[in-house]
């Protein structure tokens, strides 16, 4: 890809992301989550398959032990619905304590974002550089 298709892609991607974020607010403006809408979300989430849970299907179904499969990925989803919404509490519930504890919270929580992605990029970074390095040797 050329670095003009590459910006043209990113640019729409960005204003994509920009216009999808702005839905959500102006749809979700002034209302909370429920506590069933939570439990929902986890088990949605928990219950669409991953790559993992379609091989073990695929594996148990090759091994005719069909039962087995369809068993181990509803399992796995339940699990996973478990684990998002024990999370997605857990976070909520952290995020009022440090509020109200830690009165510099929203400043390091408005430039987390920026050490995040500075720590990607250095990862990045570093990686190319041992890709290289091995390559040159």
């Amino acid at each position: 890809m050329n670095t003009i298709t590459t910006t043209s892609i990113w640019a729409t991607r960005t204003t994509l992301t920009r216009a999808n974020a702005a839905d959500i607010r102006t749809r979700f403006a002034g209302r909370t989550a429920t506590t069933a809408q939570i439990l929902l979300f986890g088990l949605t989430g928990g219950l669409i398959p991953c790559p993992a849970a379609i091989t073990v299907l695929l594996l148990c179904i090759q091994l005719k032990q069909f039962t087995l499969g369809f068993l181990l990925v509803l399992c796995f989803g339940i699990g996973l619905a478990i684990t998002m919404v024990s999370a997605g509490v857990l976070a909520a519930l952290s995020l009022r304590h440090v509020e109200r504890n830690w009165r510099g919270f929203s400043r390091f929580a408005h430039g987390a974002p920026y050490v995040s992605a500075a720590l990607i990029v250095l990862v990045g970074l570093y990686t190319g550089w041992m890709g290289v390095h091995e390559l040159v040797l």
